[in-house]
């Protein structure tokens, strides 16, 4: 019975939440909402239209989420999530990723919710676990994949330069890059010179690609190439002292890496080894951990032992953190 009533429960305000969003903030007429969806719509975006006959070849939870984003369409939030959509090389829009994480929010409340026998402050707490969980993945896979473009700077460069040397132009050597090299940096060179090819200034193509990948290294090679275009010049013995320093550079960032290597395992340890900890001694004997839930000055050492614990990891990550 329980079970039904938080199904229930939860399922009205699923419905509320999407005819609130449905309506609520909608420009006036459906011409003119679809007209701003194209035109506030970034250039640098990779996620494009699907038109309806194209939802039936597509899987049942995509073509689900693309149907319920349409609810979303209007959110700001689900704007500025389409850079990092991008960023991070995940094939959605930022309404479907909004999506993602409503759903995220709804699943976590109602297993904690179920699983606490109907407290509302632990379905909140899932609320709260549902959605870090979806912004926490996209953060990591857009590190990584900005990591991996890093790596492959250097070498990209290079055979830029070799192209320009034997008489290829800019462009040619950008397509050299797109099918010699592997991904990430493959598909962002390559999609810059369809920019070029589709009748966009050099200068736009090059800040798209900053835009679409937020990298410090490439700001760096973009900025050389826009003032060798202006003043003139050797540009492919500009790319290679660039490269040699991306190499040198990236070189610098795994012996830190190596170096921090013991202090970021220390800051794993301590700050999971705690809750492991918990779980097992409750799991064993509940009895001795149920007074640290029940009696007031139990729940006062517990929320000291929290918060130190935070701080703890906190000042590990920032003596690790090494700027580069």
């Amino acid at each position: 019975m329980l079970v039904l009533i938080t199904v229930v429960i939860f399922i009205t305000i699923l419905t509320v939440l999407l005819t609130i969003m449905r309506y609520a903030g909608k420009p006036q007429g459906v011409t003119k909402a679809r007209v701003n969806n194209y035109i506030e719509r970034p250039l640098t975006s990779v996620q494009d239209a699907v038109a309806p006959e194209q939802l039936k070849g597509m899987p049942g939870w995509r073509s689900f989420v693309r149907r319920m984003s349409h609810h979303f369409e209007w959110s700001g939030q689900s704007r500025s999530l389409e850079r990092k959509l991008i960023q991070a090389g995940v094939p959605l829009r930022g309404a479907e990723f909004v999506v993602v994480c409503v759903g995220m929010m709804l699943v976590c409340g109602l297993v904690l919710f179920m699983f606490s026998g109907g407290k509302m402050i632990t379905a909140c707490i899932g609320f709260v676990i549902g959605l870090v969980i979806p912004l926490y993945v996209l953060r990591a896979k857009a590190a990584k994949r900005v990591k991996q473009f890093n790596d492959q700077l250097g070498d990209a460069l290079g055979l830029v330069a070799n192209s320009l040397r034997t008489g290829y132009g800019f462009m040619q050597a950008l397509d050299m890059v797109s099918r010699e090299m592997p991904a990430p940096i493959a598909p962002e060179f390559g999609r810059v010179l369809k920019e070029m090819n589709l009748g966009l200034s050099t200068e736009d193509a090059m800040s798209n690609l900053t835009t679409r990948v937020n990298s410090d290294d490439l700001n760096l090679v973009i900025t050389a190439v826009l003032i060798q275009r202006q003043v003139g010049g050797n540009l492919a013995e500009v790319l290679d002292n660039i490269a040699n320093t991306i190499r040198e550079r990236v070189k610098l960032k795994g012996e830190v890496q190596t170096l921090t290597a013991q202090g970021r395992i220390s800051g794993m340890i301590i700050g999971g080894l705690p809750f492991a900890l918990g779980v097992f001694i409750y799991v064993i004997n509940p009895g001795y951990m149920q007074v640290l839930f029940t009696n007031p000055m139990g729940k006062i050492v517990l929320g000291v032992a929290f918060v130190s614990q935070v701080f703890g990891m906190l000042i590990i990550r920032k003596i690790v953190d090494i700027k580069y």
